[in-house]
């Protein structure tokens, strides 16, 4: 199991502070990131998906307590958020086949029990849309492809930034569902939302003050 140790993190950007002295450790299941808007949810997901740099503490990741690589952690993850765009003229599964090869990640490397490439696309609904460029797709619907993509190399840590953006009914409900599968399958999850049907998912919610 990969955990998390965060210790007295700091951040910010000119003059404005988004958080400071922030420290938490995260081991299982589902931690809700909340705060107003501006308060920096978005910005410490980054940061701890070592996307973006702290200005100060220190960020610890770990597996069966030995501190993981940068290299080793990046390769573990997925990360979810509305800033994200693939390219507009290639097909769903000519972006989905881009990440992966940018990643190196093999599917023949996939366990028997771990679920393919294009099997994620058919768990949220898109599988039909696999030879859909992507431009044509609906906001909806691209929403929908991150998340099979981010999901495709099964990670072990997985960030979601505001995971139900224009998403609709049925959307929202797939990842209520998805979060229950990954949560019994031993992920652990990271959400930044202020929506609330969403943080009562979480386990437990870390607030950011604005």
């Amino acid at each position: 199991m990969i955990e998390l140790k965060a210790v007295q993190l700091r951040k910010q950007y000119t003059h404005r502070r988004l958080f400071s002295e922030l420290s938490f450790e995260h081991r299982s299941g589902l931690l809700g990131v909340a705060g107003a808007n501006g308060s920096g949810k978005s910005t410490l997901l980054r940061c701890l998906a070592l996307l973006q740099g702290i200005d100060a503490g220190k960020i610890h990741w770990s597996r069966k307590d030995q501190e993981m690589t940068r290299q080793d952690f990046r390769s573990s993850i997925g990360f979810v958020a509305p800033n994200i765009q693939f390219y507009d003229e290639l097909t769903v599964q000519e972006n989905l086949d881009f990440v992966q090869k940018m990643s190196g990640f093999d599917p023949l490397s996939l366990s028997d029990n771990q679920v393919t490439p294009i099997d994620w696309l058919a768990k949220m609904q898109i599988k039909d849309l696999a030879e859909h460029r992507y431009h044509r797709l609906s906001t909806g619907q691209q929403q929908r492809v991150k998340l099979a993509i981010a999901l495709s190399r099964n990670p072990s840590v997985l960030f979601l930034d505001e995971p139900s953006a224009n998403l609709d009914a049925l959307g929202k409900e797939l990842i209520k569902y998805l979060l229950a599968d990954l949560r019994v399958n031993g992920t652990l999850l990271f959400l930044a939302s202020n929506d609330p049907k969403e943080l009562d998912l979480c386990d437990r919610i870390l607030y950011l003050d604005d």
